[in-house]
């Protein structure tokens, strides 16, 4: 008996293979477990949400780059379909376009209308880019611009979407949000190749779409300025300029954080001496004397504080400032409140307490009288004799003397005696003969005042002295710069603090910018002055932190988990860190020139 021949069941066509049935994809490894779609917002799995957005308005000139400025928000893709339309067709369109313009300006002239600029504008790009067409020198496209911004909780979410509609706004460009659409739009935003989204399609010129895609190469920072160092990750050149204006960056002022060793003197010296070369001339104050090498090697002034040595600054110098409306005037009542400044915190050193209500009286009256006496007022004008001269000012001594006479003012007047010449802090007591020369720095060497009391004297009226003398002078015509470094010394005394943050506010309107840089990051945010110097620098680079201080950085400054290994660890190394400037945040290593080495190292003095 022939049995029957037995064939193997071949699979019906499209049928799985049950082999290779369920078997992993490419695609799960990056798909989400589901897909919940909302009315404006996807949700793609258990924790990422996602919004799609589709360009709708572009504005008129568009620029290389136009979009670039959307990927500083974060996790966020652009998508551009791009598909070339006929040239027969372009011509054609372009030439009505052209005819029904003409006709309509050739209409409003026989009407008597004033003829309209913007279609006179539009009749000559209908023309240029018809003849560029015809003559081959570019195409029409038809471009489909779809962003999609992602997030991993509803506030990073939010936080993104508004970085993203506000950076859009300030090209010009206007988004729309694809409501009900979400879905569609994902998928012609995915790398697919395929756009189901059509009604948003524009066209544009071959240079103009061109410049959609996210062409350019930035290592982020500023377009302009000095170069600070690298990026981390690219390698790519990062650019820094404070004085570019507020279109750019808020303010000219740094905040510069990081432990000892981290690079940070070497960041301050070489900011210095980069923009030197733009005409910025820079104040240093010295609490350690790391920058008088610096300033002596390349010409500039050093000034050396001691206690008992006059400095040649004489705190009740004065100088005219413009007042709010631009007119200059002798500031008189804010000398007062420096002197009273200076005078209470020696009582509160010495004695534990302040001056009296009656002593502060007398302090100001006496103040004001020293003024007066030598024809002082809020005049510019009375600040010189008829020859153009300046006239001598009041010296604390001439103060001292004063007081000593007035009933109830002998406490203060013999509180004052430490300030005088001879006096264990009689740095200040004289007409001042310190002359701002024209070098690019100035050093105030306070190394040399040894116990506490004096150090906060010196930086008191160092501070002082500058707002005045350097700070305010030029306006903003004139670009300088006041570096304080180990600024957290300044926050012991909150008088002296109180100039930080005065320059820090003030600062912007005279063209000055303000350099603070500090070894103890939580104790200097930890007061509330030195938290209005830091919320009030535009720019800020937190180097290799101590390990307690890590975690307050990061959360202080809003930065990402992933910051952490450039601020502690192993990949923490000197001159390496994170700089936030003009909403961009980037990780940047200091690198000076290896000509620059010998100028910007640390060096004490008398090395």
């Amino acid at each position: 008996m022939l049995l029957p021949r037995l064939k193997a069941r071949r699979p019906e066509p499209g049928a799985p293979d049950p082999l290779t049935r369920n078997v992993l994809r490419v695609q799960d490894l990056f798909c989400p477990d589901g897909l919940e779609i909302g009315f404006d917002y996807l949700r793609l799995g258990a924790d990422r949400f996602c919004r799609v957005y589709a360009v709708h308005g572009l504005p008129r000139r568009i620029q290389v780059g136009l979009l670039d400025e959307i990927f500083l928000a974060g996790d966020v893709d652009l998508s551009v379909h791009v598909s070339p339309a006929p040239d027969k067709t372009v011509v054609g369109l372009l030439t009505r376009k052209e005819v029904q313009a003409r006709t309509q300006a050739e209409m409003d002239f026989r009407r008597g209308k004033v003829p309209d600029p913007e279609r006179e504008a539009q009749m000559e790009d209908y023309r240029a880019l018809r003849q560029a067409v015809q003559l081959g020198y570019d195409r029409l496209m038809f471009a489909t611009v779809l962003i999609a911004v992602h997030g991993r909780d509803p506030e990073e979410f939010r936080r993104r979407c508004e970085r993203v509609e506000t950076a859009l706004a300030r090209r010009g460009v206007q988004p729309r949000v694809l409501v009900l659409r979400q879905d569609e739009g994902l998928k012609s935003a995915l790398p697919l190749a395929a756009n189901r989204i059509a009604d948003f399609e524009r066209n544009l010129t071959t240079g103009a779409a061109a410049c959609l895609l996210p062409a350019t190469a930035s290592g982020g920072g500023h377009a302009s300025g000095v170069v600070l160092g690298r990026n981390v990750y690219s390698g790519a050149l990062v650019m820094l300029d404070r004085f570019a204006g507020e279109a750019v960056v808020p303010n000219q002022h740094m905040f510069i954080s990081g432990e000892t060793g981290s690079g940070k003197s070497v960041t301050v010296r070489l900011l210095a001496l980069l923009e030197a070369y733009r005409g910025v001339r820079t104040a240093l104050v010295d609490p350690e004397a790391e920058y008088v090498h610096f300033a002596r090697s390349l010409g500039g002034q050093a000034v050396r504080l001691e206690p008992g040595r006059f400095s040649g600054v004489n705190p009740l110098d004065v100088e005219p400032e413009p007042d709010e409306d631009g007119r200059l005037r002798v500031n008189l009542l804010e000398k007062v409140a420096d002197v009273r400044g200076l005078v209470a915190a020696v009582f509160r050193y010495h004695q534990g307490d302040g001056l009296s209500a009656r002593e502060s009286a007398l302090l100001e009256e006496a103040v004001l009288e020293e003024y007066r006496a030598r024809g002082v007022t809020h005049d510019p004008e009375s600040l010189y004799t008829p020859s153009g001269l300046k006239k001598p000012m009041p010296t604390l001594s001439d103060l001292q003397r004063r007081l000593s006479q007035k009933p109830g003012g002998e406490r203060v007047a013999d509180g004052m005696k430490p300030l005088l010449a001879g006096g264990s802090l009689g740095m200040f007591d004289g007409q001042t003969t310190l002359a701002l020369a024209d070098a690019p720095f100035i050093c105030f060497d306070l190394k040399g005042l040894g116990d506490d009391l004096a150090r906060f004297v010196g930086m008191y009226a160092t501070l002082a002295w500058l707002w005045q003398k350097f700070a305010q002078k030029g306006g903003k015509a004139v670009r300088k710069c006041v570096a304080v470094d180990e600024a957290w010394m300044f926050l012991r005394h909150p008088d002296a603090a109180l100039y930080l943050e005065t320059l820090a506010r003030r600062g912007r309107k005279h063209g000055c910018a303000l350099t603070v840089a500090t070894q103890r990051f939580e104790e200097f945010a930890a007061s509330p002055e030195g938290r209005a110097v830091i919320d009030s620098c535009a720019t800020v680079l937190v180097l290799r932190q101590e390990e307690h201080a890590v975690d307050a950085a990061i959360n202080y400054f809003r930065l990402s988990g992933g910051c952490r290994r450039l601020l502690s660890g192993a990949e923490a190394r000197p001159g390496r860190g994170i700089l936030r400037t003009s909403g961009e945040t980037l990780a940047v290593q200091v690198e000076p020139a290896p000509f620059e080495w010998e100028y910007v190292e640390t060096k004490t003095r008398g090395r």
